[in-house]
């Protein structure tokens, strides 16, 4: 079976970083970002240095890689961000990254969405398939149309898409998490590489908004669709991995 080629965008981030390590033997990777990775490459992998914000960018990119799928985790994950960072960060980089991916063979795009696009329910509600998006932010706000977006390029030009609602990624050994809510949404590395996988290779899929936050006792997000239809078995624990004191929850 051939090796299945990958074009990577947000490389140099920290999701987009521990993927690529972790898979790096499993698949060939095009990595592409705004700043050069500081971790090594190496063959057979190779890294494009891009502003996918400028139209045509993509397309040329599109055209080097001939990539079987592409995972999209570029942008700014800043709930605080001003829209002028946004718009060409969240906006015109997924626009014109899924035009171009939409007019090759690639078999999947996975988009790295966020938790930020429900953040607007009350914390103690739990996440269910299918419930309204309540963005709090302007990020939110982008990825709530990064979502739409992918919807239109599966239904409308035939392009298979997954979108992920990434909730808390951090390290086992993080002092990030400090709120109940946190703790729900908590994404583990491990588990973040599971997921990424799963939604890379997962068969039959037209459109599907999938989630992503560990096995944690607590739930931010209903995980059972997600499971089902990506094949996604998480296996860490926010509540048994940090455990938390009893004030966490006063």
């Amino acid at each position: 079976m051939a090796v299945k080629k990958i074009l990577l965008t947000g490389a140099s981030g920290r999701i987009g970083r521990t993927w690529f390590k972790a898979m790096c033997n499993t698949y060939d990777f095009i990595l592409t970002d705004l700043h050069m990775p500081d971790y090594e490459i190496g063959s057979p992998h190779q890294f494009f240095q891009a502003d996918l914000a400028k139209q045509g960018a993509a397309e040329k990119l599109l055209t080097a890689a001939k990539p079987d799928a592409v995972v999209h985790l570029a942008g700014i994950p800043d709930a605080g961000a001003a829209f002028e960072q946004l718009l060409p960060a969240n906006i015109l980089s997924t626009t014109w990254l899924l035009e171009a991916v939409a007019a090759t063979s690639c078999s999947r795009f996975v988009f790295a969405s966020s938790a930020q696009t429900i953040e607007g329910y009350p914390v103690d509600v739990q996440i269910h398939p299918g419930l309204a998006v309540a963005p709090a932010n302007l990020y939110g706000v982008t990825k709530c149309y990064g979502e739409a977006l992918c919807s239109f390029y599966a239904t409308q030009r035939g392009l298979s898409c997954v979108a992920l609602r990434i909730g808390a990624f951090e390290p086992k050994n993080a002092a990030a998490l400090k709120t109940a809510r946190d703790y729900s949404a908590w994404l583990s590395p491990e588990d973040a590489v599971r997921l990424l996988t799963s939604a890379t290779e997962a068969e039959n899929i037209t459109f599907f908004i999938g989630y992503g936050i560990s096995d944690n006792r607590f739930k931010r997000f209903d995980l059972s669709r997600t499971r089902e239809v990506l094949g996604y078995q998480p296996v860490d624990d926010a509540f048994q991995e940090f455990k938390p004191g009893p004030a966490l929850f006063e």
